[in-house]
């Protein structure tokens, strides 16, 4: 195929892609899904958050879909919205981080007073008694991923689970959270603390 003929057919991709044609849009998925595919990953070095993200790039492509019949170049315009979305997933990482930082900054502050080091106990007592009123699964995924260090992929790898799985007990754990403590800074602590690894 000539390089004319190819853009001239790409152009007609997009224009019945802008009505709603669904199999010009899977035509143009298939062409482009591991271009994006590969872009991502360089970034992210994990499968499953690439896969993620390629698929929220997609989404989007097709909600705005009516934009695409003025697109010139059609490969430059989904590597930029492509590169928008990594963007805002490593900035909503960095928001995580630096939310779980300040509050383990608080909780780890030093004890000055006897007052300072009641709190600290009193706190450190509640935290572990929200944990282990958690369900069996969250449980242990939380303790494996909070009290270990271990990663969402190292975790699944232990308990052999997907990585779905293991965002799916910690989405348990936060719910458990939400609905039965009562302590404010508690339930913050936590709920972030379990963001982070999401």
């Amino acid at each position: 195929m000539s390089t004319n003929h190819q853009i001239f057919n790409e152009k007609l991709l997009l224009s019945k892609v802008s009505l709603g044609d669904r199999d010009a849009f899977s035509q143009l998925y298939r062409r482009y899904l591991d271009t994006v595919h590969q872009y991502i990953f360089l970034f992210t070095k994990s499968i499953e958050e690439t896969d993620e993200i390629v698929q929220d790039v997609f989404v989007k492509l097709w909600l705005q879909r009516e934009q695409l019949s003025a697109v010139q170049s059609f490969k430059a315009y989904l590597l930029r919205s492509a590169k928008n979305k990594l963007l805002d997933h490593l900035k909503h990482q960095q928001v995580k981080k630096h939310a779980f930082q300040e509050i383990l900054q608080q909780v780890n502050q030093p004890s000055d007073t006897p007052e300072d080091v009641w709190r600290y106990k009193d706190l450190h007592s509640k935290f572990q008694e929200v944990v282990s009123g958690l369900p069996k699964q969250c449980q242990l995924v939380f303790r494996m991923s909070i009290e270990n260090g271990l990663s969402l992929d190292e975790i699944a790898q232990q308990l052999q689970i997907s990585k779905s799985g293991v965002k799916n007990q910690l989405y348990k754990a936060q719910k458990y959270v939400k609905e039965h403590i009562e302590d404010q800074f508690i339930k913050t602590l936590i709920i972030i603390t379990i963001s982070y690894f999401l």
